[in-house]
């Protein structure tokens, strides 16, 4: 676009200077980037890939980005030209260990896609204000505080023993098949909020289905592929559209936007309310808002002067808000979805069930005590069957699949899959779909085998952690793993040792993952058969 653009005051010169300024322009837009440039040399997906971004474009647009660029990388290796200044690579050295080590800056499509309440937040801030407000959490979402924390064991004993076991029971009574996928996305955002808000504060939609409904259908049209490339890869075009009457984002999806920000802001003032009266509120450690008063304590050290005194009813109330909305949502998401996938690979699985309650009923201390309650949480990390059917399902199904752009900065140029002199300002990104998916590493990848994680050798082993990338690496890689691999792991091990499960064949279902920033299962439902034991 912009070479055609540049053309056109070009008709309207002397021919001899029009004819000067076409060469300067074919030899800007065209010859350097496609045969002189550093990027010249490595391997392009489309021969015009090296001069225009359509093609990078169209992966993004239609969903088929992370299964195309993996048979790109199949067929030309480690680093392949995506367009005239975007590079997507498939390394751990020279790759995601130089790109996401640190210094590589994030690109502004975090901004545009996730921040929330027109506020950036942890995931979308780029500078020094990331470390920051990450060290506001780090402690409280560390592994050794997760295990410890009885709080978090009481509430996902609730979520799990109170309301979702129920609801399994039910349909094992009236032998009627249920959709485990809403509830799982309803028990993984009933647990986080409530560890971000306590209970009283926290959702209900394990209980409450219209609200559940409600949320997901949002949730899914706020993430719609389309949507989201129209707000991420082409800000300023959209913008643009929109000047001129069009509508390129549908108003539904703004109307899903605001409806989530207002639904949440909503429970943060009143968690705020909640500390301002706390004295005489419950000291029932699972009625206090967690993650909400570390920000609202601490968040006043980062955003000094980002609001004007009155403008908001707490201090950095919006900054707090995007925050934790972020969490949220992602926590949904993810856990909703990895949740999912592990029901489905192990109903269809009768012998790895069996094996896993074996493992579970031998766990010392009790993982589950007789009456049903959480035991001491920390023996879920002697239980390494449950832990390799939680990590094999996360790699071959990662929730967040699709690319995390960075930078390549400056002043200097950056080595990237042994390519030099790598410009300052190149989009480099790598992709959890691919690396996950290195034969070198995961023999048969695409073949859901847990027993690659448990008889693999020390040095198979720290392979395999260099390249498992479901919750990124670095700096910047996911705070809430820690919190998102025990609710995991406890609402399985709870599931399991009382239900077995079978997958039912109905309308609908399809459970391949969609190509996508988010990557739910495509038909959205899960229908399966619980037994009770």
């Amino acid at each position: 676009m912009a070479v055609f653009a540049s053309l056109l005051p070009v008709l309207a010169l002397p021919s001899w200077v029009a004819v000067g300024i076409a060469v300067l322009l074919v030899y800007k837009f065209v010859i350097y980037p496609s045969f002189l440039s550093p990027l010249a040399r490595i391997p392009a997906a489309r021969w015009h890939a090296r001069f225009l971004p359509f093609y990078s474009l169209y992966l993004k647009y239609t969903g088929t980005e992370s299964r195309t660029t993996l048979k790109l990388h199949q067929r030309y290796g480690p680093v392949v030209r995506l367009g005239p200044n975007e590079l997507t690579v498939n390394c751990y050295e020279g790759g995601i260990k130089t790109i996401y080590g640190g210094g590589f800056p994030k690109t502004d499509w975090y901004q545009n896609g996730f921040a929330n309440y027109e506020t950036e937040n942890v995931f979308t801030v780029k500078g020094k204000e990331h470390g920051q407000i990450k060290r506001v959490f780090s402690h409280t979402l560390a592994n050794s505080t997760i295990l410890s924390s009885s709080s978090i064991r009481a509430r996902a004993w609730r979520a799990i023993f109170d309301q979702l076991c129920p609801i399994l029971r039910q349909s094992c009574k009236s032998r009627t098949p249920i959709d485990i996928h809403p509830l799982n996305y309803a028990y993984a955002m009933d647990t986080y909020t409530s560890f971000q808000l306590g209970d009283e504060l926290a959702t209900d939609f394990l209980t409450d289905a219209d609200t559940r409904e409600w949320y997901l259908n949002h949730s899914k049209t706020l993430l719609a592929t389309q949507n989201f490339f129209w707000a991420t890869e082409v800000p300023n075009l959209t913008n643009w559209l929109f000047k001129l009457g069009f509508q390129p984002i549908p108003f539904d999806a703004i109307e899903s936007k605001l409806a989530l920000e207002d639904f949440f802001i909503k429970k943060y003032d009143r968690a705020a309310q909640v500390l301002n009266g706390e004295e005489t509120h419950s000291q029932d450690t699972s009625k206090r808002p967690t993650l909400f008063a570390l920000a609202h304590a601490r968040f006043g050290n980062i955003y000094k002067d980002s609001e004007s005194p009155g403008r908001q009813p707490y201090p950095h109330r919006l900054q707090i808000a995007s925050n934790l909305y972020d969490q949220s949502l992602a926590a949904t998401e993810n856990n909703g979805i990895a949740l999912t996938y592990v029901h489905y690979e192990l109903a269809r699985r009768p012998e790895v069930q069996s094996a896993l309650r074996t493992e579970l009923l031998a766990a010392e201390p009790d993982l589950i005590t007789a009456d049903n309650t959480f035991g001491d949480p920390k023996a879920i990390e002697s239980l390494r069957l449950l832990d390799a059917i939680v990590t094999e399902t996360l790699r071959i199904h990662p929730p967040a699949g699709a690319a995390l752009p960075r930078t390549t900065p400056g002043p200097g140029t950056s080595t990237i899959g042994g390519f030099e002199g790598i410009p300052p300002g190149v989009r480099v990104e790598a992709r959890a779909w691919a690396l996950h998916r290195n034969p070198d590493v995961f023999p048969e990848p695409e073949e859901w085998r847990p027993e690659r994680w448990l008889g693999a050798t020390p040095g198979q082993l720290t392979e395999m952690k260099r390249w498992f990338w479901a919750f990124g690496s670095g700096p910047r890689m996911c705070t809430g793993n820690h919190f998102a691999m025990l609710s995991i792991k406890l609402a399985i091990a709870a599931i399991y040792l009382h239900f077995s499960t079978s997958v039912v064949d109905a309308e609908g279902v399809d459970m391949e993952q969609e190509d996508a920033v988010v990557s739910r299962p495509k038909g959205d439902k899960l229908m399966l058969q619980f037994h009770e034991i």
